[in-house]
């Protein structure tokens, strides 16, 4: 169904309903169904791709937009139509996460979208939403730091607040690796920036062969059967090497989530699914971990990012954002993979070499993070960092083939800890830290 747009309850519930059915719109081809093995696709009337919606990589399909959405999803449930209650209940959540002027740009983008899809009557609706819950978001007179952030749509983890205070306090006084970037620019950064991004998405879930990863980035090879897969690689490779991304992270205070924004919706373009560039609606987990409640993410990257300026720039700060990011976890995917992007650009700002972490080291990171997560015990986690700060400015990065050579013979590309050591580019065990 090329032109079709994946819209109304599917786009709202990421996709294909638990019942196997996906809604579609498109302009000529509609009140229909269609049976597929497992797949039941409804066709219906409306526009093709407008403004917002997100091409699905090269399928000839898009994804509605958030507010197309909205818009959409307006009016009785129906299996097609997820219902105005679903609409408001999404709406508060958006209002939660990321505030009054979110909120204020759907209602101008629904302005525009109502013409085209037909939907006039239930932007009134929307419109009336909106306003309804502007309405009741009042400012009060309080004084205390928590009243005040409250009253500003604000509210903040104050468990994770402690543990950011805990982490700056140690790095404000800790001995730690400032390491200079020798990294030229053109074939050398490019390189580093490539072992940077298969790293960063093989100890999250995209797993190839490096030399197949090799040819996706290097000869933009995308693979036909994993083409999404393909463009995470290429899309960390592209913050990993292009201004602002690679060398400026986002302004501390209320518009470090704003940018950081942006940084998700670059990184994740290809995954519509995800929401990419917007705040999560439900609370994430890493096991039994629990991340931030979406409600609280703003306030508390608000202040957490605030804090950052308190504690010294370059390795310091640098470890302190990597931890911030992933111990928020404001979106629905991608958050490792920012995490350290963010790290990388506060190290690359200042001149110092890039952290790359190694498969074979992943788990050791991992149990380190999580010492400071559940026991506020920050020496591991920055030690780990120094460690990696160590290891991976030992390579040279001006030829590709010698670079993978010597990354198979320090082991990083092994994934058992139990079976292999990460060693020193001249074999050594000992990883400085």
């Amino acid at each position: 169904m090329p032109g079709g747009v994946v819209s109304h309850v599917s786009a709202m519930t990421s996709g294909v309903q638990q019942n196997g059915i996906l809604t579609l719109s498109h302009p000529s081809q509609y009140r229909k169904t269609i049976e597929l093995p497992g797949l039941r696709l409804i066709l219906l009337r409306g526009p093709g791709p407008l403004a917002g919606d997100l091409a699905l990589s090269n399928s000839g399909l898009y994804w509605a937009s958030r507010t197309r959405q909205l818009l959409e999803n307006l009016g009785r449930k129906a299996p097609t139509k997820a219902g105005r209650d679903a609409v408001e209940q999404n709406l508060i959540g958006i209002l939660n996460a990321s505030g009054e002027r979110t909120l204020n740009q759907i209602r101008d983008e629904a302005a525009a979208l109502s013409e085209p899809l037909g939907r006039q009557a239930e932007e009134n609706v929307l419109r009336s939403l909106i306003g309804a819950l502007l309405g009741t978001h009042e400012r009060g007179e309080l004084h205390t730091k928590d009243g005040q952030l409250l009253a500003q749509g604000k509210p903040v983890d104050k468990e994770r607040i402690y543990r950011f205070e805990t982490l700056a306090a140690y790095l404000r006084s800790a001995v730690l690796p400032s390491i200079e970037n020798k990294v030229a620019a053109g074939v050398p950064r490019h390189n580093c920036a490539f072992i940077e991004s298969y790293f960063s998405n093989y100890v999250e879930g995209t797993k190839f062969d490096i030399e197949e990863a090799r040819d996706i980035v290097m000869q933009n090879k995308i693979v036909e059967s994993r083409p999404k897969d393909s463009h995470d690689i290429i899309g960390v490779f592209g913050l990993a090497l292009a201004a602002p991304y690679r060398n400026s992270p986002p302004t501390a205070g209320e518009d470090f989530l704003p940018e950081l924004e942006g940084w998700h919706a670059e990184m994740l373009k290809e995954r519509p699914e995800v929401n990419p560039g917007k705040i999560k609606l439900k609370v994430n987990y890493a096991g039994t971990s629990k991340f931030v409640e979406p409600g609280l993410v703003r306030g508390t990257i608000d202040e957490g990012s605030r804090l950052a300026l308190s504690v010294p720039e370059g390795f310091a700060r640098a470890v302190y954002y990597a931890f911030l990011i992933s111990e928020i976890h404001p979106f629905e995917d991608g958050n490792g993979r920012l995490s350290r992007l963010v790290m990388n650009a506060e190290l690359t700002r200042v001149g110092l070499h890039r952290i790359i972490i190694p498969t074979l080291y992943h788990p050791q990171y991992v149990d380190c993070a999580r010492l400071l997560t559940r026991q506020d015990q920050p020496e591991s986690f920055v030690k780990s960092l120094a460690k990696m700060a160590h290891w991976c400015s030992q390579f040279d990065y001006k030829d590709l083939d010698e670079l993978i050579g010597g990354l198979k013979k320090t082991n990083a590309l092994e994934e058992s800890p139990a079976q292999y050591r990460l060693l020193n580019l001249d074999g050594t065990g000992e990883l400085r830290g």
